[in-house]
C-alpha cells in the first residue's frame, strides 16, 4: 500500500469514528428525554440490586432485648446508651434539608458501639444492621469525632473541692493511710495493624505495633486525663512531657494538683513534687522504702483496673484494626469518653466481671528504655517521697 493509500484509509476511519460517535450521543440524548430518572440511573450505574441482609435486627430484636442482653451484646446498660444517645444524638442528627435521607442517630450509637465492643468486622457489622459498609463507615468516623470533641466536658480534672474525698478514699486502698492521691497515671499499649509508614516507630519491645493511651484515673476508676497518639516504641517519660496535662500543671500547678497533693505514678516516671513514683528496687532499699513501694501499689491498682474495665468493655481496643493511622487517637480517646459515661449507670458487680475478665492478660508495659530515659529528678520530689515513707511508719 502506498502511502496516499495508507493516508486516505487513516482518515476514512478517523471520519468514521467521529460519525459513529456523533450518533450514540443523539440516541443517548433521545433516550433521556423519553426515560424517567430511575431508568436514567440504571442506564448510568447499572441495574443494582440491594444485598440480602438481616432485616428488623434494631426494630425488633434489639427493642425485645432483657437488661442482661443488651449489656452482654453492647457491653454498658440500657441506661448509659440512651445516656449516650442524649448527648451524642443532636450532634449525629443531619441538618442537611437537600440530598438523600441522614442514618438515624440511634442506629449510628448502636452500630458504632457494636463495632468498639466486639472484634466483628464491617461486613458482618453493616449485614446485621442493614446498612452499607461505607454508611457504617461514615458512622463509625462520625460518631467517634463527635465523642472526641465531647471529650472535655466528659474527661475533665477533678476540683479542688473534690480532691480531698478522693484522696481519702486511695488512703484507704493503700491500706496504711497514704493519703493526698488524687490520680493515678500510666501508659497502656492498644495494638494495631502495621502502618505503612514507619512501622518500626510503633514497635514495641513486645514485637507487636500499637499506640500508647497514656491515662490518669481516680479513686472511682473515671478518667481524668487521656492523651493517646504517640508510636509504641516511645517511652512513656517522653509521651508524659509531652502531654498536655504535664504542660498544663507546669503553667498552673495550684489548679490541678495544689498543697500537698501528687499523682501517683510507676517507675517509669520522673520524681516531681507533684508526681512520685516507687523506688528502684536494685537489691539495696531498705524496709521503709519496701514498705512505701508495697503501699504506692495498692493505691496504683485503680490505673490496672481502668485499662482492664476499659479494655474489657471495647474489646476492639486489644487489636484496633484500622488503617488510617489519624483516626486511631480519636477512636481510643472515644471509648474513654463512653467508659466515664457507662460508670455512672452500670452496676458494680457488671464492672468488676469486665475487670475480672481482663486483668489477667495485661501485663507491665514499662521498657528498660523508659527507666534508663534520662529525665533529672526534681530535689524536691526526691525529698517529698521521702518524706511520706517517714510518714508511713
Amino acid at each position: 500500500m502506498s502511502n496516499e493509500s495508507l493516508e486516505l484509509f487513516v482518515m476514512l476511519d478517523s471520519m468514521g469514528k467521529e460519525l459513529n460517535n456523533r450518533l450514540k450521543r443523539k440516541i443517548v440524548l433521545v433516550d433521556i428525554e423519553d426515560s424517567s430518572d430511575d431508568e436514567l440511573i440504571n442506564n448510568v450505574r447499572g441495574n443494582r440490586v440491594k444485598p440480602i441482609r438481616a432485616h428488623d435486627f434494631m426494630s425488633k430484636k434489639i427493642q425485645n432485648f432483657t437488661h442482661k442482653q443488651f449489656q452482654q451484646h453492647f457491653r454498658l446498660s440500657p441506661t448509659s446508651f440512651e445516656r449516650c444517645l442524649t448527648i451524642c444524638g443532636p450532634l449525629l442528627k443531619n441538618t442537611c434539608v437537600e440530598g438523600r435521607k441522614g442514618t438515624d442517630e440511634r442506629l449510628q450509637l448502636l452500630s458504632t458501639i457494636w463495632l468498639l465492643a466486639t472484634p466483628d468486622s464491617f461486613r458482618s457489622v453493616s449485614d446485621r444492621f442493614d446498612v452499607g459498609k461505607s454508611s457504617l463507615h461514615d458512622s463509625f468516623v462520625r460518631v467517634t469525632t463527635v465523642l472526641h470533641k465531647l471529650s472535655p466536658t466528659i474527661i475533665n480534672w477533678p476540683k479542688v473541692e473534690q480532691m480531698n474525698q478522693i484522696q481519702l478514699n486511695f488512703g484507704k486502698m493503700s491500706k496504711t493511710c497514704l493519703n493526698n492521691i488524687i490520680g493515678v497515671i500510666d501508659g497502656s499499649y492498644i495494638p494495631i495493624p502495621a502502618p505503612k509508614k514507619s512501622a518500626n516507630s510503633y514497635l514495641t519491645r513486645k514485637c507487636f505495633h500499637a499506640i500508647t493511651l497514656q491515662a490518669i484515673c481516680d479513686d472511682k476508676l473515671r478518667v481524668i486525663d487521656a492523651f493517646a497518639g504517640y508510636p509504641g516504641s516511645v517511652g512513656d517519660r517522653r509521651i508524659f512531657t509531652n502531654s498536655l496535662i504535664y504542660k498544663r500543671i507546669l503553667e498552673n500547678k495550684n489548679r490541678y494538683v495544689p498543697g500537698q497533693y501528687f499523682i501517683a505514678a510507676d517507675k517509669a516516671y520522673p520524681i516531681l513534687d507533684w508526681c512520685i513514683p516507687p523506688y528502684i528496687d536494685r537489691g539495696n532499699l531498705s524496709d521503709q522504702e519496701k514498705f512505701f513501694n508495697v503501699s504506692l501499689s495498692r493505691a496504683r491498682q485503680s490505673i490496672e483496673r481502668c485499662f482492664a474495665l476499659l479494655k474489657g468493655r471495647f474489646r476492639r481496643l486489644k487489636y484496633l484494626d484500622m488503617k488510617k493511622i489519624e483516626l486511631i487517637p480519636q477512636t481510643i480517646v472515644a471509648c474513654c469518653v463512653l467508659h466515664n459515661i457507662c460508670l455512672k449507670f452500670d452496676d458494680d458487680q457488671w464492672i468488676n466481671s469486665l475487670i475480672s475478665e481482663q486483668l489477667i492478660n495485661l501485663g507491665d508495659d514499662t521498657t528498660s528504655e523508659q527507666l534508663t530515659g534520662y529525665i533529672e529528678n526534681t530535689q524536691s520530689g526526691c525529698i517529698k517521697r521521702d518524706q511520706i515513707m517517714v510518714s508511713l511508719i
